[in-house]
């Protein structure tokens, strides 16, 4: 067997491929709306609460600079705005305007359809198992999941 054979036949290289293919339509899907799938990430969680900037980027993931740059283009389209605390004049707590809510709206229903005809070759059940089966392995291997302090693998 060939070297890249060998590669390419492995689960984490065909997880890899998914991702990127599956990454690359969402973000496709979400241009109408001026969105990248960090924007949705980041509206998504401020939907759910006011948050600041700090508490976003541990939620998210994204690192300060991306952050700022993320907040920045959202501010521009209208889909968040920044309020300063009234105790803390360094913290600035980011919320969802309603266009950001109609907005936030139209990408999930944007990224069901995506989803929807990405795993097509899919039976129902097969996709719910699926699901269920990734949730699995990134529960066991995301640290931010694990309730024990046991390595994973």
């Amino acid at each position: 067997m060939r070297s890249s054979e060998a590669i390419s036949s492995t689960t984490g290289y065909l997880l890899l491929k998914l991702a990127g293919l599956a990454s690359a339509r969402m973000e496709q899907a979400l241009l109408p709306l001026r969105l990248r799938g960090r924007d949705l990430r980041v509206l998504a969680f401020v939907q759910d609460g006011e948050l600041t900037q700090r508490d976003l980027c541990r939620q998210t993931g994204l690192d300060r600079t991306t952050m700022v740059a993320v907040i920045d283009e959202l501010e521009r389209n209208g889909y968040v705005r920044r309020d300063r605390s009234p105790s803390d004049r360094r913290k600035q707590f980011i919320s969802v305007t309603t266009a950001g809510g109609t907005a936030l709206s139209e990408a999930l229903a944007a990224v069901r359809r995506t989803e929807d005809d990405f795993l097509a070759p899919l039976r129902e059940d097969e996709r719910l198992q699926l699901h269920h089966q990734l949730s699995l392995l990134y529960t066991a291997h995301d640290p931010q999941c694990r309730t024990d302090q046991t390595p994973a693998g």
